[in-house]
């Protein structure tokens, strides 16, 4: 009988990670797409995206569609009951009959990724913004913020970019303070003023992804100085510490309620795995974890270093009651991902 194999797909609002392994720990191949997000790209996308990465691995590792055991999606903005329905009804379509398929929030995939399975809270500041919290104890998860690129992900890459050219579009009509910003950003696009950033930002083809690569000309700005980039800066890192407090009084408020107990979860450390695009950048982390939040004590702080899509390998397999041994994440932390 031909070996069970398993895909694991992270999907988050710049690019899309797909691995394929077995049930031992091995992981066979590995394929790198477009954004995935259901929230920020037509459907015909998303569904291009995910079926050829699907296809790529199987087709490297000489899988099989009647291999595939099982499969597991955590894709930016996907967590809601009718998001995730739509995907699974679709993949059913193009899988093999039987196949079992979990779709959930990107989130959930690093949080797996950054704790091998464990409790914990994953902060994303990528594209977008959001911050999990998962506890074993309850089987609980805690989900605060990612509501898209309209309607918050406050704190993400998107935001700070917006927010830069709200910037330099004030400074332009001179209803804001002149700012660094304003020739990082002209120099990034190619441009004489402002004024043409108009034409340039809506004629995108990813608008979103577009603004969010404008976060790295804040960090550029930022760490020269420039009075506005820091603002701006400071006002991301209060978002995120705020996504991280919801997370905890929710999840205090899921804990069982004992007499012997007197400990509360935010007494003890917790692990928390941050993750995503602003945190690559040295300056924003190390301005993170200068919050008086994480230097409070209350948690292990990890900037994830493994890829998330690891988490969402590692859940395809939990999903069917196969438990995480010492060999298998050495096996998983041997592989060499692509850059």
């Amino acid at each position: 009988m031909a070996e069970t194999r398993y895909i694991g797909i992270d999907g988050g609002g710049t690019k899309t990670v797909c691995i394929l392994g077995d049930a031992e720990g091995n992981i066979l191949a590995e394929s790198r797409g477009e954004s995935s997000s259901v929230k920020s790209r037509p459907w015909e996308d998303v569904q291009r995206v995910l079926l050829t990465l699907i296809r790529d691995v199987l087709y490297q590792s000489g899988t099989e569609m009647s291999q595939l055991g099982g499969i597991f999606l955590g894709l930016a903005g996907s967590d809601r009951p009718e998001d995730r329905k739509r995907i699974s009804d679709w993949l059913q379509t193009e899988l093999p009959e039987g196949v079992p398929i979990t779709v959930h929030n990107d989130a959930v995939t690093a949080l797996a990724a950054g704790t091998w399975g464990q409790k914990g809270i994953a902060l994303i500041s990528g594209t977008g913004s959001i911050a999990y919290g998962f506890d074993p104890a309850t089987g609980g998860f805690v989900r605060v913020g990612g509501w898209g690129y309209l309607l918050g992900d406050e704190g993400s890459g998107f935001d700070l970019g917006r927010k830069a050219l709200v910037a330099v579009m004030r400074a332009y009509d001179g209803r804001g303070e002149p700012t660094a910003l304003t020739r990082l950003v002209l120099e990034r696009w190619s441009l004489q003023h402002p004024g043409q950033l108009i034409n340039t930002i809506y004629g995108q083809d990813n608008v979103r992804t577009a603004i969010a690569d404008g976060s790295k000309l804040v960090m550029r700005a930022a760490a020269d100085g420039d009075p506005i980039a820091v603002k701006l800066v400071e006002e991301a890192i209060q978002e995120l510490e705020e996504l991280v407090k919801t997370v905890i009084t929710s999840m205090e408020k899921q804990q069982p309620i004992e007499e012997s107990d007197s400990h509360h979860l935010a007494e003890n450390t917790i692990p928390l795995v941050i993750t995503g695009g602003l945190f690559s950048d040295q300056m924003f982390e190390n301005r993170f974890m200068q919050t008086p939040l994480i230097r409070s004590g209350m948690f292990d702080v990890r900037l994830l270093e493994r890829p998330p899509v690891i988490g969402a390998y590692l859940l395809a397999l939990q999903e069917r009651g196969f438990e995480l041994t010492e060999v298998m994440k050495q096996r998983i932390a041997a592989f060499v991902f692509r850059k």
